[in-house]
């Protein structure tokens, strides 16, 4: 490779970070109410769950998910850590909130919903601990904290409304793996926004379609 095309090639690959850093940077401010309105009870820090390795240990986003989770934290949250069984036979938030006590995580202010299985769902089964909750801060890598806000200002606008920032995003920290992140979260919201489609579609729409 001649060095003007070297220089070339490492110009384009630099331009992919930036645009990758930018496009994160915007994303992590995204979704968020004006002014947050406080609820009644504890402080409340969601963290959405990710696949586990198939030796059941704490995978690379995983890991990323629970320090996302811990750095973004208030004095004395609680900790709600969601996901199920997805890959394998334990629960994504078992096995997350194993690696989060180790990072000195009180056990005390953890819970676990195990049954999750999607992001809306992650929402849906924790409203258990997010009702009365004071604030929310979703732990999640970026794109998927936002796609995971706009799903509770859809559904819980009351609780959207009590949302607080969380520290999803830091420059750099992901290096050449930004954009693969972020490509990758994009094709993901695109098969979950055809899953929501799929969905709507009720066994009357589908028999009005066939009669017209």
């Amino acid at each position: 490779m001649t060095f003007v095309k070297f220089r070339v090639l490492a110009g384009l690959v630099a331009a992919v970070v930036v645009w990758a850093e930018v496009d994160a940077w915007c994303t992590a401010r995204a979704d968020y109410p004006a002014q947050r309105v406080d609820g009644p009870g504890d402080d409340v820090v969601l963290v959405l769950g990710y696949p586990s390795r198939r030796d059941g240990r704490a995978g690379l986003l995983q890991r990323w998910r629970t320090r996302i989770a811990r750095r973004s934290a208030p004095a004395d949250p609680l900790y709600v850590f969601t996901g199920g069984a997805v890959r394998g036979e334990i629960p994504e938030a078992v096995v997350m909130a194993a690696y989060g006590e180790r990072l000195g995580l009180t056990p005390d202010r953890i819970a676990r919903e195990t049954r999750a299985t999607t992001t809306r769902e992650n929402l849906a089964l924790s409203m258990p601990w997010l009702r009365d909750a004071r604030s929310i801060r979703i732990a999640s890598d970026t794109h998927h904290a936002r796609r995971a806000r706009g799903y509770l200002r859809a559904s819980e606008p009351h609780l959207w409304a009590r949302l607080a920032p969380t520290a999803d995003f830091r420059p750099l920290e992901l290096g050449p793996f930004r954009p693969v992140l972020t490509v990758y979260n994009l094709l993901a919201r695109r098969v979950a926004d055809r899953r929501d489609a799929a969905r709507a579609v009720t066994p009357a729409s589908r028999a009005a379609s066939a009669a017209a």
